[in-house]
């Protein structure tokens, strides 16, 4: 059985981000002492998240924001994942 993972108990720290990144493109950032690269498309995924997350600790409903924060890890895995070429 896989871990539920609660998007509020984690923050990434990024120690580095490359420029384009930075800049809303791809590039690369370190974190964990990782290198993680962030494809074109990574970025906007990732601002998504962010804005999913906000938006379930608006809603009055737990349900609804607990699926809002399942589906913004998931996208936040997709968007992680993606090759950096496509």
């Amino acid at each position: 059985m896989a871990t539920k993972l609660d998007p509020k108990q984690v923050t990434l720290v990024a120690t580095f981000v490359s420029a384009g990144v930075a800049a809303g493109a791809s590039g690369w950032f370190i974190v964990g002492g990782k290198l993680k690269k962030v494809p074109p498309r990574g970025i906007k995924q990732l601002q998504a998240v962010h804005q999913m997350l906000e938006a379930s600790e608006a809603v009055g409903n737990a349900r609804l924001a607990a699926q809002l924060q399942q589906t913004a890890i998931e996208v936040a895995n997709a968007a992680l994942n993606q090759k950096a070429g496509r």
